[in-house]
């Protein structure tokens, strides 16, 4: 049998993708075969194909950091799944073709009722998310957070996620997306018209616990404004401060202070969305809490 599937020969834009065709795989001891459903297409997989990611494998490669699939076919000692079972997975790379085969520990069921489509947009946003939230800044319930791009994927999904742990929410956005904001259980503060650090003042009187940053750069520092004393900044993905794949160490200098302050962390959301060991089993949890996610809103509050 035969399959086709993307691959990148020379970096750049979408012009390189090229489509293959060729034997399909077949799975190794321990491995299963997935027909891939829906492919997630996301910051990663772009900066992958411009070559400046960190995680960038050598040409040629297929790219696709997420998928949700059906079990196709198993391996030998490979118990507790079925063919025709719905999973989800995070392969890094590998997921823009019609077939791939992945260790059994890699998978993660999906629960039943979810569009495919609809659920790959869960997994890279929501485990990133889901860590942020949990291992890096430890939020707990009545905590008030600050998230910029809160209508966007990794937003929306620390809105949803927020709102599950008990936060008090407030998200930077445009005014387009204030109504999803609002839907998302957050105060929306339009960026384009409201000074945000001051509008956090206002609100709260003495600033947030946590702010999560994705823009990263000076914005972070702006970020770090709008704490209460304590609080944290969580900066993640920070596309503003890439430097030939590589995070610029300026960027994580105040303007004014070359010093470091110990109150602003910086996560790489590469890691924490990583599929090595250390984060297989928190995969559990954020597709697991999207689904209630989608049961406790009824589907007003669905992925962005």
């Amino acid at each position: 049998m035969r399959h086709t599937r993307i691959i990148v020969t020379h970096y750049g834009g979408p012009d390189e993708l090229r489509v293959v065709e060729e034997e399909c795989p077949k799975p190794k001891d321990g491995e299963v075969r997935v027909r891939v459903l829906a492919a997630g297409v996301s910051l990663p997989d772009l900066l992958m194909g411009e070559g400046v990611h960190p995680e960038t494998p050598r040409l040629p490669f297929t790219p696709g950091w997420d998928l949700v699939g059906v079990v196709d076919r198993l391996g030998s000692g490979v118990p507790g799944i079925e063919p025709g079972q719905i999973v989800a997975a995070l392969p890094i790379t590998g997921a823009y073709a019609e077939f791939i085969c992945l260790p059994q520990g890699e998978l993660v069921p999906v629960p039943s009722g979810l569009d495919a489509a609809e659920a790959v947009s869960l997994v890279l946003n929501y485990v990133t998310a889901y860590q942020m939230l949990h291992r890096s800044a430890k939020v707990r319930a009545g905590q008030h957070v600050l998230i910029h791009g809160a209508a966007g994927g990794v937003g929306s999904a620390l809105m949803q996620l927020g709102r599950l742990a008990g936060l008090e929410l407030y998200g930077t956005c445009s005014s387009r997306g204030a109504p999803a904001v609002s839907d998302l259980g957050g105060i929306p503060i339009d960026y384009q018209h409201l000074d945000f650090v001051n509008e956090i003042h206002r609100l709260t009187s003495e600033g947030v616990d946590v702010v999560f940053d994705g823009i990263g750069g000076t914005h972070m520092w702006l970020s770090r404004e709008a704490l209460r004393p304590g609080g944290r900044v969580v900066a993640y993905g920070l596309t503003s401060s890439l430097r030939g794949g590589r995070l610029a160490s300026e960027s994580f200098r105040s303007p004014s202070s070359p010093s470091w302050n110990p109150h602003l962390r910086v996560v790489h959301c590469w890691r924490l969305a990583s599929s090595g060991p250390e984060t297989r089993g928190p995969l559990q949890h954020p597709v697991a809490q999207a689904t209630e996610t989608h049961i406790v809103s009824k589907g007003s509050a669905r992925p962005v």
